[in-house]
This record gives C-alpha cells, structure tokens and sequence, in this order.
C-alpha cells in the first residue's frame, strides 16, 4: 500500500521537494515498524472550518484513508460557514458546533471542540488542509506509549493553492524538522500548531484547556509551553504534518510570519478581525 497522499503536492517545494519526501516516507516505515503489534487507541478529530467545502470533501477522505483500527469520531467546530460546509459534515456523520464570528477567537473555537471530544487524544485540523500520509492515527499509538506524551505537532508542506512565496517558505526550514522525531526541551512558536497537532485530552484538561487570554493566536504555544513546565513531553514529528496554505503574496506572507514571531511570546493579544483580514485575504 502506498502510505503517502497527494504525493504531487511535493514538487511545490523547489529544490528540496523529492528529497523531503524520502525523508517522510523513511520516517513513515519507522512508525509502521514501531506500531506493529500495539493497539490503536480511540481518536476524536476536531476540525475549524469557515466556508471550507472545496477542500473538506478530500479531508474527509483523507481521514477515511487512515490505517488504523481505533475508532475516530469527527467534530467539526464552524463560523458561520454558508457554502455547504456544514451540510456535507453533518452528511458525513460528523459532530456540528457552531460559534459566531462575533463570538470567535481561536482559543474558544479550540476548547468548544475540546469539550464535546469524548476520545482520550484530539487530533487538531483546519478545513482548509489535506493529509499527508495514512499513517497520523498511527504515530499517535506509538507516541502513547510514553506515560508523559501531551502532544505532538509539525510544520506544514504546501497544498495544492500554494501561493510561489508560500511554497518557498517551506523550501527553507531546516533539515532535522523532517529526519525524525525529536522531544523538545523548550517551548517554540507553533509547537503544537492548530493547523496539524494531536493532544491528550487528559493533559488538556489538567492545564485549563487552551488559554483564552491568547484570543488572537499563540494559545497552541501556549499551552505546549505549559505542558513542558508540569513535566509532560511535546513531540515535534514530521509525520504529523499536513499541508496547508493560504496563497498570500509575499507581503502577506511577511505579514503572517511576523504574526507569528508576536503571538509566539507570553503576551497574549486580542482577536482583531479588521488586522487578520488584511494579512489574510482568504477569510475575508
């Protein structure tokens, strides 16, 4: 069986494409050979979604294509979708929350999803993203054996509406994010990324859940900074990422990034819908 999805998405990658992706299929052999006899635990997987139904078909899909015998349950928390988002969920038997745009902020939408799980780990997922590979599920069964796991997460690869600077941005990380799994010792902006992550909903719950302080984005951070200080282990894996991409030109490109390096600190900031329309022309 072939284990990637959409392997074509790896040419938006310049230059280091091919190589990038023998590295996570190397790393995908390693996690079928880690998972061989263990039992799959039971999965919720919780996707944000706003007017997402040109992409979430496939993400459905993508989750159906997981190798793994767990039960997964899907709860899909959506703002105010008036496309068919919500119609073709509900029709695929997943679990609708809804919250208002005035309502929104990212930690909310996150502990609203959180809260109506009723699997022991929440995989985290945009409707705007696809999956790599079959084997997600399967990196949380053998990531669950350590007693201490909290979570893991990654970096992204392009989709298929990658923008030339979107895909250029992924050409640049550096080569160990994609060569094997690593514990991290300290906190790192994005390290439990609401784009792609997997949490323990015990943990999640023994910390308070996402913090609502950080309404305009870092709560992800926040919480895996968390975890580390009471003793729990964070994962950064490259087999749990996805890809994911906003086609923003290069300015919002550098819009997005500073963002980022912002809401990456201990300062929470505000939801300011006027600011991420104007770096995010996609949700407007």
């Amino acid at each position: 069986m072939d284990l990637l999805l959409h392997p074509e998405n790896f040419r938006l990658v310049p230059f280091r494409g091919r190589r990038l992706k023998k590295q996570i299929s190397r790393r995908l052999t390693a996690v079928e050979r880690d998972a061989e006899g263990l039992k799959d635990p039971n999965i919720s997987v919780l996707i944000r979604t706003r007017n997402d139904r040109k992409y979430i078909e496939q993400l459905f899909a993508d989750i159906a294509a997981q190798v793994f015998d767990g039960k997964v349950e899907v709860i899909v928390v959506d703002t105010e979708s008036t496309d068919g988002t919500v119609e073709f969920a509900h029709s695929k038997g997943a679990k609708i929350i809804p919250i208002t745009q005035k309502a929104f902020t990212y930690p909310k939408a996150l502990n609203l999803g959180f809260k109506a799980a009723k699997y022991p780990y929440v995989a985290v997922l945009v409707g705007h993203s696809n999956l790599v590979h079959r084997l997600l599920f399967r990196a949380v069964t053998v990531h669950a054996q350590d007693e201490k796991f909290g979570g893991m997460g990654s970096l992204p690869f392009p989709n298929w509406n990658a923008s030339w600077s979107d895909s250029i941005g992924a050409a640049l990380w550096p080569e160990p994010v994609w060569s094997k799994s690593r514990t991290l010792k300290k906190s790192r902006g994005g390290m439990l990324s609401a784009n792609c992550s997997v949490v323990s909903r015990k943990v999640w719950q023994a910390l308070g859940g996402y913090d609502e302080r950080y309404a305009g984005g870092g709560e992800d951070t926040a919480l895996g900074r968390s975890m580390l200080q009471a003793g729990y282990k964070v994962f950064m894996d490259p087999v749990c990422t996805v890809y994911h991409s906003h086609g923003l030109s290069l300015l919002n490109s550098l819009k997005q990034m500073w963002h980022w390096s912002q809401v990456a600190g201990t300062r929470p900031q505000v939801f300011d819908t006027q600011k991420i329309h104007a770096r995010r022309p996609d949700l407007r």
